[in-house]
């Protein structure tokens, strides 16, 4: 009788995971705001107000903003990386992954609906009025705080979503199609 060699699955530590998952959610996020932006929709841009504290020139802005934003996007997930472990929900689900990501998110939130003003009014940007959407976007109407949150959420959710993978969370129970990995092959 042949032994059965023992399977070794590592998981990775939980920090370079969540820089990916800072990295995903923050191009991911990008993504949707420059879709948005060239459909004609008025948006909270977050890239370019953080470009206008560096530049009045709408394009060294524009990419200084971007190179900061994914660089804020990819350290802003240290900070979930510690606090992980401590969040509720269980770290092997995706609902546990929902459950945290939508505390994250909702922290993000009221972090950036107080940051929006500020960097609209440090802007060097001289049409500020147009990026300067107020706290929380209200400047905008409804449609402000609805895209903030929205794009906390999606931040948020894809960035926990890439954390929990390595954990035993496979990409299909994202779809909630775990029966197709885990077992024979048969829905539940």
């Amino acid at each position: 009788m042949v032994d059965q060699p023992l399977l070794y699955k590592p998981h990775p530590s939980l920090f370079p995971v969540m820089l990916l998952g800072g990295f995903t959610g923050t191009v991911l996020l990008t993504a949707a705001l420059r879709l948005t932006a060239s459909r004609g929709a008025a948006v909270i841009d977050l890239p370019l107000l953080m470009g206008g504290l560096f530049s009045g020139d709408q394009s060294t802005a524009f990419t200084a903003g971007h190179a900061l934003f994914l660089v804020a996007g990819i350290l802003v997930l240290l900070l979930l990386a510690l606090l992980w472990p401590f969040a509720p929900g269980s770290r092997f689900t995706f609902r546990g992954a929902l459950v945290r990501a939508g505390i994250f998110g909702l922290g993000l939130f009221v972090l950036g609906g107080i940051l929006v003003p500020l960097l609209g009014g440090l802007s060097r940007l001289p049409a500020v009025s147009l990026l300067e959407p107020g706290p929380f976007g209200v400047g905008l109407g409804l449609r402000g705080p609805l895209q903030l949150l929205l794009a906390t959420q999606l931040y948020a959710l894809t960035a926990a979503l890439v954390a929990a993978m390595p954990q035993g969370l496979q990409p299909m129970d994202a779809v909630g199609w775990g029966w197709w990995s885990h077992s024979s092959g048969e829905s539940p």
